[in-house]
């Protein structure tokens, strides 16, 4: 073989091994800035349902006194913090195990420890939920409880999440999921 084809089998390889380098940088890139907007999307639909219009929903639907109304505005107010930091944790928790998955050699013990961590950030958030619904009910009559009961289950998607009142209801035009 002669010095000159030498040199064109090292450039094509060359040409190669960095058409290969970018496109995996370049959809290194492109899958963490889609994740990001991901993330970004489930903040703001989290964040686009004000306390303040749940609780009109509620108390519309279920016809709640100002006392009752009150009693909601305080167990509202915890249940989201409560909620906010465990689904904060969550996506912590997700965008590390991409990143492990993503990872030239992924730990699978880090992989296992993150899922377990995510399952009980999952239970958590189920048990934030039922002393929600557990504390709604308290203080409703048993007319208002068969009807909170109604809104939950109305409320549960395909995925059986909740998915709570939409801005933008009003008396009378709300709309169940």
């Amino acid at each position: 073989m002669n010095l000159n084809t030498k040199h064109r089998i090292l450039i094509g390889l060359i040409i190669i091994l960095i058409a290969t380098n970018l496109s995996t940088i370049g959809s290194y890139y492109y899958h963490r800035i889609a994740e990001q907007k991901k993330i970004e999307v489930t903040s703001n639909e989290q964040s686009a349902i004000p306390g303040e219009q749940r609780t009109r929903y509620f108390r519309d639907q279920l016809n709640l006194d100002d006392n009752q109304t009150n009693s909601f505005r305080e167990i509202n107010r915890t249940f989201n913090r409560s909620a906010r930091t465990i689904e904060e944790n969550l996506a912590v928790l997700r965008k590390s195990m991409i990143d492990e998955l993503g990872a030239p050699s992924p730990d699978t013990l880090k992989l296992r420890q993150l899922a377990a961590e995510i399952g009980n950030n999952h239970r958590e958030l189920k048990e934030v939920t039922s002393t929600f619904y557990l504390s709604m009910r308290e203080i409703c009559t048993p007319e208002q409880q068969t009807k909170l009961h109604s809104i939950f289950q109305s409320m549960l998607n395909k995925e059986n999440q909740v998915n709570l009142p939409q801005p933008g209801y009003q008396r009378g035009r709300g709309r169940n999921k």
